[in-house]
């Protein structure tokens, strides 16, 4: 069952149809095997129920089936929708890939072509603005959020978005003949874990997370 058409509005119904539509294809899966495809630690409770931890950036979760609750482990609070989506598809999508270590761009995801201005625009464009001033920044951001420092341009730093999906976020500098530039990269084991629109959200997330990491440190 396709669970991903969800709509533009996180708080209208799409997104929550979407999000029951994922919860259908979750308590009808194998609970353990999701957890050990996705890279999510499976712990069986006394009363006959589970929960899936996991890393979503930086931010320990905590999923409970069959009532799948998605929770913060942190402070308890409820993870927002856009993120519980994202989580939930993963989840039920999760093949057990291992990171290929090969970096790819979006445009080489399938359908990337035809999501690329609506990527640029929420993603790639958003980070250019905030760091095109702050270079370092953007390494002292992502490394606070878990991250690990790049080679691949003037500055970089991958994160683990989720156990299996890292992701590349570079910055050039420029110079007097070429404007700075950002760039996100993902492992091309990435289709193995998510959607191409769930790419989109998910790299808009850790953007906005980045960003207000940034803003913390200045």
């Amino acid at each position: 069952m396709d669970t991903r058409n969800a709509g533009n509005n996180p708080s209208g119904s799409p997104y929550h149809h979407a999000f029951k539509l994922a919860c259908e294809v979750l308590r009808s899966a194998d609970i353990e095997d999701r957890a050990e495809k996705s890279g999510a630690c499976f712990e069986k409770e006394d009363d006959g129920r589970c929960l899936l931890r996991l890393t979503f950036l930086n931010r320990y979760c905590l999923i409970h089936f069959p009532d799948i609750t998605v929770t913060y482990q942190d402070e308890g609070g409820e993870v927002p929708l856009w993120s519980k989506l994202v989580i939930l598809h993963y989840i039920a999508q999760a093949q057990g890939r291992p990171v290929a270590g090969e970096w790819i761009s979006f445009r080489q995801l399938s359908g990337g072509e035809a999501y690329y201005p609506a990527f640029d625009r929420r993603s790639q464009g958003p980070l250019l603005r905030f760091f095109a001033r702050r270079a370092d920044l953007l390494e002292k951001a992502g490394c606070s959020l878990g991250g690990t420092r790049i080679r691949a341009a003037d500055r970089g730093v991958m994160l683990n978005a989720l156990p299996r999906v890292p992701i590349a976020f570079l910055f050039w500098n420029g110079d007097d003949e070429l404007p700075p530039e950002a760039r996100i990269l993902f492992d091309a084991s990435v289709p193995a874990y998510l959607s191409t629109e769930d790419a989109v959200v998910l790299a808009q997330q850790a953007v906005f997370r980045l960003i207000e990491r940034g803003r913390d440190l200045l």
